[in-house]
């Protein structure tokens, strides 16, 4: 089997789903725009439109992920499932689009679930600019239909809509992120620590910031990501620490006894003479 996948058709209006999922209401004329501008279609003739297996990568990223980062005090390198190589969108909100799997861990992964009929494509797009970023390979696309092979049953979908990154759990697919983590490279450990702790406080401020945005992504698979909270312990304490030690009784400094000086032998003298009349 070639790592090419055939084309694949699918439709917006038509998640082919009854029970599962979340119902997509696009501007389908602004996508599909969007898809056929010329920015996205050399993008698509360049390969520089990859996809990743599971949302992971643009979650913890960004929707266009660079070569890697650092998470939880280590460098890790992004490892591209695959790209697209063809994509096109039509007037009534049908979209084609084909993809070459890598020779990676994570190509090699989704390839080998996509031979089994298993899992398949979801889409990563802004609703709001609109822009289109390219597909992911997850367990189940929350467009059913985006799968590039027939299906007997009717196939319950659990896909992260990167189609709104409101994502759900991503707990179906941490088999195969933690096969993909095992191929990051973690060198450097000590030296990165300071900057991933930095790094951390920085992702809780700004979970804040985005976290309006993030309605308007859409990853469409039946994932999500619970939001991040400010923790609060550390200024919480800082205060408390403070309000003691502005109420708290200091100690007193005790004043040294002052002893009287020990009489002057010239002074005597002087007494005597006094009391003789001299």
């Amino acid at each position: 089997m070639t790592n090419e996948t055939e084309i694949i058709r699918y439709n917006l209006k038509d998640r082919g789903r009854k029970y599962r999922g979340t119902p997509r209401n696009f501007d389908i004329p602004a996508i599909v725009k969007a898809i056929n501008s010329g920015a996205t279609q050399e993008k698509v003739k360049h390969r520089d439109m990859y996809g990743y297996y599971g949302h992971w990568p643009r979650v913890k990223f960004g929707m266009n992920p660079s070569e890697g980062g650092v998470v939880d005090g280590k460098q890790v390198a992004i490892e591209p499932a695959m790209v697209t190589t063809y994509l096109k969108a039509f007037d009534d909100g049908t979209i084609e689009h084909r993809a070459e799997f890598f020779d990676t861990n994570a190509g090699k992964l989704a390839q080998t679930l996509f031979k089994r009929k298993a899992g398949g494509f979801s889409s990563a797009i802004d609703e709001l600019k609109p822009e289109f970023f390219g597909f992911d390979y997850v367990l189940e696309p929350n467009f059913s239909t985006n799968r590039g092979y027939e299906i007997s049953l009717d196939g319950v979908a659990n896909g992260i809509i990167l189609d709104d990154v409101a994502i759900s759990d991503y707990n179906q697919q941490l088999i195969g992120v933690f096969k993909l983590l095992d191929s990051l490279n973690t060198e450097h450990e000590q030296a990165l620590s300071v900057v991933a702790r930095l790094q951390q406080e920085n992702e809780h401020y700004l979970s804040l910031l985005s976290s309006n945005r993030l309605g308007n992504v859409s990853l469409d698979s039946l994932e999500s990501i619970v939001p991040m909270v400010v923790p609060k312990d550390s200024a919480r304490k800082f205060l408390d620490e403070a309000k003691s030690f502005h109420a708290a009784e200091l100690a007193k400094i005790a004043e040294p006894i002052k002893e009287a000086a020990p009489p002057d032998s010239n002074d005597k003298m002087a007494e005597k003479f006094a009391r003789r009349g001299y």
